[in-house]
């Protein structure tokens, strides 16, 4: 399940074949300026980083400077080296792993915000 705030387009469902390319895509067509992904979006292969998902899908928000929050109640319930990720991603201003969309939701808000005021002064992607 899919649905687009104005600013912020949030991922509910389980995807089959989650694909970041295809999330990121869908993230800049839908006209969005930040992405959610509620802990139900999250495919098994993100949390095992030997599958490369989780960094690709980092790298592309990142290329394309697209804010990203992922709901993740338990970090500590999963690999270490998950655990390592997610505190080192949470130390940088691009994305982080909340406990409650509640938080990725205000986290998100803020940063969408301040990429919609550097597009309309012309400072934008």
């Amino acid at each position: 399940m899919r649905a687009v705030s104005e600013r912020i387009l949030r991922l509910a469902g389980a995807p089959e074949g989650f694909e970041p390319a295809a999330v990121v895509r869908e993230c800049i067509e839908s006209g969005a300026r930040a992405l959610l992904l509620d802990r139900g979006a999250l495919p098994p292969a993100f949390f095992d980083l030997s599958t490369r998902v989780a960094g690709d899908l980092v790298h592309r928000i990142t290329l394309y400077g697209i804010p990203m929050a992922a709901v993740v109640p338990d970090v500590a319930a999963h690999s270490p080296s998950f655990q390592d990720f997610a505190r080192e991603a949470n130390r940088g201003a691009g994305f982080r792993f909340v406990p409650t969309a509640g938080e990725a939701e205000a986290w998100l808000t803020d940063r969408a915000d301040d990429s919609a005021d550097r597009s309309d002064s012309g400072a934008g992607r």
